[in-house]
């Protein structure tokens, strides 16, 4: 069987190049006779080699050629090359039009159907705006029949069934994998033992909330200075990010580290170093740093959402807070740090499992 793997936007970091990265992976485990075709973005790499599994670059990870792509490309490749699949697999979130294939579409963005509303004449909330309100038409005109979906959560399983109208029976609900990873070279050494690290990992989105962060450290600045004194915390951002510019005007850039993106080895470093991660956003399929930072034991205080509720709601080590009150984060950074019991949670490949035996037709 032919399998043609739709993976173009996925790029050399981020949420989407992990799902593929898994997605490779799991191909070793499960499946080593059927041919896999995976269009990836020139910029995509993939540290080993799978017998069964061939890359095609394709350039379409900007909106109008990944469109061009996947309502056309797929198929004129195809017809070039005299090679035609018997099964799609969408990694993102969208499939693409090609007759009547069997498709199955990762769906692992949640925007168009949460609650939450963006501004499109803001400049940083257009993006959400179009997410939310036009990105829908694009899943639904690339779906068919002969699809099926896979979700990260069951809470976005049971809303995306209603929101699409198709059976639950036909999604299929895939929760990310974690490994352990040891020997990760100490990349922030010169950094401070005396400090109470605060750790968020998040790219520069608006519902990653980094504001409320910002907020809550000027009003303990204000109410608790020596506490104020003895913290730090670190976001994954550059200083040409917005928050940082927010984080100058409240006056609290001193105790703000921009980092910028992290690889994977220097983003279970500062898991380990931290004593508390903190992620206050109000928008997430599941919350993959959530269920990192319960499988190393550390203090969370997150927003409380539905998303974070069913990941970590039996971890003992988590502190829900509503989103938008900066009180209330302002006394998280007040707390003392505690050690808790490791959350395994999640933490093989077993997860992708289920998904290869639809894909290869088996029962389960």
């Amino acid at each position: 069987m032919i399998i043609f793997v739709n993976a173009t936007a996925a790029s050399e970091i981020g949420g989407l190049k992990t799902i593929v990265d898994q997605f490779i992976e799991s191909i070793k485990y499960y499946d080593n006779k059927n041919t896999y075709y995976i269009f990836v973005s020139p910029n995509y790499t993939y540290s080993d080699k799978v017998l069964n599994c061939n890359f095609i670059e394709i350039e379409a990870k900007a909106t109008l050629q990944r469109l061009k792509w996947d309502y056309f490309g797929m198929r004129k490749w195809a017809k070039f090359n005299s090679i035609f699949p018997d099964k799609i697999i969408s990694l993102q979130n969208t499939g693409v039009l090609f007759n009547k294939v069997e498709q199955i579409i990762y769906l692992h963005t949640p925007i168009p159907f949460v609650k939450y509303n963006w501004n499109f004449f803001k400049k940083n909330e257009r993006r959400l705006w179009f997410y939310k309100n036009i990105y829908p038409y694009f899943i639904k005109t690339t779906l068919n029949e002969n699809t099926s979906l896979v979700v990260q959560s069951n809470w976005l399983k049971s809303t995306v069934s209603a929101f699409l109208n198709i059976s639950e029976k036909r999604v299929l609900v895939n929760v990310p994998s974690i490994h352990e990873e040891s020997n990760t070279k100490n990349v922030f050494s010169n950094r401070s033992g005396d400090k109470n690290l605060y750790f968020y990992p998040a790219a520069d989105y608006k519902y990653k909330n980094h504001d409320i962060i910002i907020d809550a450290l000027k009003l303990l600045k204000k109410n608790n200075f020596n506490r104020y004194e003895d913290i730090e915390v670190i976001f994954t951002l550059d200083k040409k990010s917005h928050v940082y510019e927010l984080a100058m005007n409240a006056g609290v850039v001193d105790k703000v580290t921009f980092t910028g993106k992290l690889d994977k080895k220097q983003m279970i470093h500062m898991y380990q170093i931290s004593h508390a991660i903190l992620f206050p956003s109000y928008v997430e399929t599941f919350g993959l740093p959530l269920i990192e930072a319960a499988a190393l034991g550390k203090t969370i205080y997150c927003s409380e959402e539905k998303y974070s509720h069913e990941v970590v709601g039996e971890y003992k080590g988590v502190k829900f807070i509503k989103p938008f009150e900066p009180e209330q984060w302002e006394r998280a950074f007040s707390d003392d740090y505690q050690e808790h019991p490791v959350f395994k949670g999640n933490q093989s490949y077993e997860s992708w499992k289920e998904l290869f035996r639809r894909i290869k037709h088996e029962t389960c």
